[in-house]
Order: structure tokens, then C-alpha cells, then sequence
């Protein structure tokens, strides 16, 4: 049994008797990893009531060789985020996020999406400007941190440029935008169509922030998004936490 100190962020957690709890946590060394904090549910329990949902801290364990579940020894806290619990919208935000983590992470380091993952939780608690812009934009950062991030600059059938201003057309099996031309010529049932404008404000998702205040085409992204991430990394089942963020944005 080793003892293992890194930093993390509490996905989800779950009652565990009636005195305990386990956690799921994210950590920058281990990645994708279960803790139990025993005692945890305790009035006086020495974790206070820091073990919460979008929580930062530094986790120390005990890591239990070929076991899936390890034992919690202290948690240090670094941010807390309780805040997301008073806007539904960046809850609901928070609350995708951390779940494309907790479903499609790995159980390896990855600092990377770690970074990506406190960053994006950052963003939520402080955006002032379009909150759902910026819940689009983070979480196709970590969709791209997961190695699936689209391409959209050449048409993905022929290779030809595709003119700014002209309407094309969205594969999502593959990632790639498609040209009118060739979407004559293609039999595919994931093709989604792609106005000039949806084509500019996806371009500025995947880049950064939309340049002209709130996006025009936001139902689309938000279409697109939900669609990219159920074909590629949850066998076309969209996330609970999408539908969650739907019902809030209407």
C-alpha cells in the first residue's frame, strides 16, 4: 500500500453508509481516481464539509494495489466553488464539464485535461459576459484535450478550402466540414447543415471567444456539441448533464 499526496478536484460524490463517502476525483498525477472518506458524514468529521462537488484541493491516500477504490487520508483544501450552486446556468455548466471528466478520463496522468478541467470551472464561477459561450467553448477545450477535436478550415471530402461566407455542412463521424459540392456526392446520415454564421461562431468556439458579443446561432452550437460528443465518446447516448443544461437554457 502506497501513500500517494497530488492535487485534485472532487467530480461527484456519493453517500457510503450512513457515515462515509466516496468520492470521485480528478487528480493531476493519477487522473481518473475513487476514494472513500470514512467518516466523512460525521458531524464532527475531520474533513469539515469541504468534500463537495467542484472543490480543489490536495488529496493524500492510500493506494491499494489492483483495487479500484483507496482510502482518503486528509484533503487540503485550495478553492472552493460553492458559489455554482446559486445560478443554475453555471451549475449546469459546472456540472457538464465535470461529468465528460469523470466519464471520459483515464486512470493516467494527464496534465493537460487536468489544467483544462479547474480552468473551465474557474470560467463558470466568474464569466460576466455570455455564460453559455463560454460553457461551449470550455467544454470543447476538453473535448479536444481528449483527442477529438474537429477540423473545420478544408472541406474533409476533397480537401478544397471552403470560402468564408459560403453554407457547407458538418460530419460529425468525422469531425470535418463538408463543401456543397461534395455533400452532393456523399450518402451520409451524420451530416449536419452548417449556415456561413454557425460555420464563424463554431470556428471562434474552438479558437476563443466570439468576437461580436453573444452568439446568434446558439442552439446549433449547443446541437452540434451535444451530437460531436455522443457519437465520438458515449455511444450515441448525449449526456445527462446536456439535457440538464438545455432544460436551463431553453
Amino acid at each position: 500500500m502506497a501513500i500517494v499526496t497530488t492535487p485534485a478536484t472532487i467530480l461527484k460524490t456519493y453517500a457510503y453508509s450512513e457515515t462515509s463517502k466516496i468520492l470521485r476525483l480528478l487528480t493531476r498525477d493519477r487522473g481518473l481516481c475513487s476514494v472513500i472518506a470514512k467518516g466523512a458524514r460525521r458531524p464532527k468529521s475531520r474533513f469539515g464539509g469541504m468534500l463537495e462537488p467542484f472543490t480543489d484541493g490536495v488529496a493524500t491516500y492510500y493506494a491499494r494495489v489492483g483495487k479500484d477504490l483507496h482510502t482518503l487520508s486528509a484533503f487540503e483544501l485550495s478553492r472552493e466553488r460553492q458559489s455554482l450552486g446559486r445560478q443554475l446556468v453555471r451549475f449546469a455548466g459546472a456540472g457538464l464539464v465535470t461529468e465528460i471528466a469523470l466519464r471520459f478520463a483515464s486512470p493516467a496522468a494527464d496534465e493537460r485535461l487536468f489544467a483544462q478541467l479547474r480552468q473551465a470551472l474557474d470560467r463558470m464561477v466568474v464569466e460576466s459576459g455570455d455564460l453559455e459561450a463560454a460553457i461551449l467553448e470550455e467544454v470543447w477545450q476538453l473535448v479536444t484535450c481528449l483527442g477529438f477535436a474537429p477540423s473545420i478550415e478544408n472541406c474533409g471530402s476533397c480537401g478544397n478550402p471552403v470560402p468564408a461566407g459560403a453554407d457547407s455542412y458538418f460530419d460529425l463521424s468525422e469531425g470535418v466540414l463538408v463543401c456543397q459540392d461534395c455533400r452532393r456526392i456523399l450518402a451520409r446520415s451524420a451530416l449536419r447543415e452548417l449556415p456561413s454564421r454557425g460555420r464563424e461562431e463554431l470556428t471562434a468556439l474552438l479558437r476563443g471567444r466570439p468576437e461580436n458579443g453573444r452568439l446568434r446561432t446558439s442552439r446549433l452550437q449547443r446541437s452540434l456539441l451535444r451530437d460531436f460528443i455522443a457519437f465520438h465518446l458515449a455511444d450515441d447516448r448525449p449526456l445527462n448533464s446536456f439535457r440538464f443544461l438545455d432544460d436551463r437554457l431553453g
